[in-house]
């Protein structure tokens, strides 16, 4: 794809459709880094197109309220975690949580009062945010504005300069003093001296003439009176001058200082916000159904709730794993075996009183639903970052955009000034009289002599056994625990 122009979300969306291998459609965009700006849709994408065609999949529904749904789930997670011979020894995580309940139920009112406790918190912490932000442009502003006061004094001492542009530098610095400085003499002031009581060449020679003892020369066409008094101006812009360079380079430091701190008080107060707008969101109440329309399992009038979990197990295969032959082998990318389990319940929540405080408990009608993929290392990641993406929407809406605008600004200043490297002297290279010799020999036996190392990169063999080792030994697991889980509970087994 190197070369190629850079596609659009909805033009790599368009290609979608029409492309053969989905995955590896998508997967050549996560990898190119002309897309790294697309990367998180792109990814959501690609863990879509592997999640919609689970192979073998296997599906399991009972109604039960005399049997909670914590134990169905708790028994589930324990037999995947767990290592052999009680359980598979998966690396095991839970993916997406989402529930929704009827308005009239107990549950509803109680998770309702917990969401405001939390936006209230986190509306509290985005206050004082936005105060920090708006301290951290003004520091920034306030940067800026000495840069450009300091400026033409670094050009003064710049070495690589010619004399015409510190020169100019000079003048610059005079320009500031007199607007700034000497203008608030009134009368007294150069610009008011040559202007009211005719000393037209004191400005001319101000300019010209840098240091006190220069006014004296024989070249210094100037009577006695301009002399006295552009002397007097000079010793003033030379002690003003010495002392405001001092005083800009010192406050600046100190702002820069400041503003650390204060980047640092707005980042402790992102850490601080982040759980609030996340537990916020989790409490949200969304459709498990995901289409947008009304639940027909939640009645208004009625006292229940649905929940859809997902969990995900994966195992880890190696070339070793499709034969010991294999083990020198070694390979750029990782594959899985992958099990995703998706439970919906349909419950009705029984409150309970303890010392613990008020809970509910949960029983009713339980679809389970086994799912198997074969992934890779990139594929895995992408179903691994989904609930992550999930999370870090609601906090990039409120405080990450402004972070990313303000991130470039704050690093040029934060960021400490690299020390200057010592240049290594190169040795001199003697060339080889007899280099390329034998390079048509080592072409002919190239592909021999890779065939007898011992660590080579992987072939594409041992790519496509993988991926096919990956998809059998995840139908096989996920198989394992449908047909266990039937066993234990009482129900026909195959």
């Amino acid at each position: 794809m190197v070369g190629k122009e850079v596609l659009t979300l909805d033009e790599i969306k368009k290609g979608l459709k029409d492309a053969k291998d989905k995955r590896e459609y998508l997967k050549e965009f996560i990898q190119d880094e002309s897309y790294q700006d697309k990367k998180k849709e792109i990814t959501k994408e690609l863990a879509s197109a592997i999640l919609s065609s689970p192979k073998p999949s296997y599906n399991l529904i009972y109604d039960s309220l005399n049997e909670g749904l914590e134990p169905i789930y708790f028994w589930i997670v324990d037999t995947m975690q767990d290592t052999p011979p009680v359980g598979l020894g998966l690396k095991v995580w839970k993916g997406s949580e989402e529930f929704e309940a009827s308005v009239s139920s107990g549950y509803f009112g109680e998770m309702g009062q917990r969401t405001t406790l939390m936006q209230q918190k986190a509306m509290e912490y985005l206050g004082t945010l936005n105060n920090i932000i708006k301290s951290v442009l003004n520091l920034i502003y306030d940067l800026k504005e000495f840069e450009i006061k300091l400026k033409p004094y670094d050009e003064i001492r710049d070495e690589n300069l010619s004399q015409e542009k510190k020169k100019a530098a000079l003048y610059a610095i005079k320009g500031v003093w007199m607007d700034q400085v000497d203008a608030k003499k009134g009368r007294g002031s150069i610009n008011l001296l040559t202007q009211d009581l005719q000393f037209v060449t004191l400005r001319d020679a101000f300019f010209v003439i840098d240091k006190p003892e220069d006014v004296d020369k024989k070249e210094v066409d100037l009577n006695d009176r301009v002399k006295r008094l552009l002397k007097i101006k000079l010793e003033e812009f030379a002690v003003w001058k010495e002392y405001s360079e001092k005083e800009i380079r010192k406050r600046y430091e100190i702002e820069k200082t400041y503003l650390k701190s204060q980047v640092g008080t707005l980042q402790l107060y992102a850490k601080w916000l982040k759980p609030y707008l996340i537990a916020a969101q989790k409490l949200k109440m969304r459709n498990p159904s995901g289409t947008g329309l009304a639940n027909p399992n939640i009645i208004n009038a009625f006292s229940n709730m649905e929940i859809e979990i997902k969990i995900y197990g994966k195992k880890e295969l190696t070339p070793a794993s499709i034969h010991p032959s294999f083990a020198d082998i070694t390979i750029d990318t990782k594959y899985y075996a992958l099990t995703e389990v998706i439970m919906k319940f349909r419950s009705v929540p029984s409150a309970l009183s303890g010392q613990g405080g008020r809970q509910y408990v949960h029983a009713g009608r339980t679809e389970i639903l086994f799912n198997s993929y074969g992934v890779d290392q990139t594929e895995l990641e992408s179903i691994e970052s989904l609930e992550l993406y999930e999370d870090l929407e609601i906090v990039d809406e409120y405080i990450g955009t402004s972070l990313k605008q303000l991130q470039e600004e704050i690093e040029k200043y934060l960021k400490e000034p690299e020390k200057e490297e010592k240049k290594k002297k190169l040795q001199p290279v003697i060339e080889n009289p007899f280099k390329g010799l034998f390079a048509g020999f080592l072409e002919i036996y190239k592909p021999i002599v890779e065939t007898f190392t011992s660590k080579k990169k992987g072939p594409s063999v041992a790519y496509e056994e993988l991926s096919k080792l990956a998809q059998k030994t995840a139908a096989s697991q996920t198989y394992i625990i449908y047909n266990i889980y039937k066993k234990t509970h009482g129900m026909i087994g195959l």
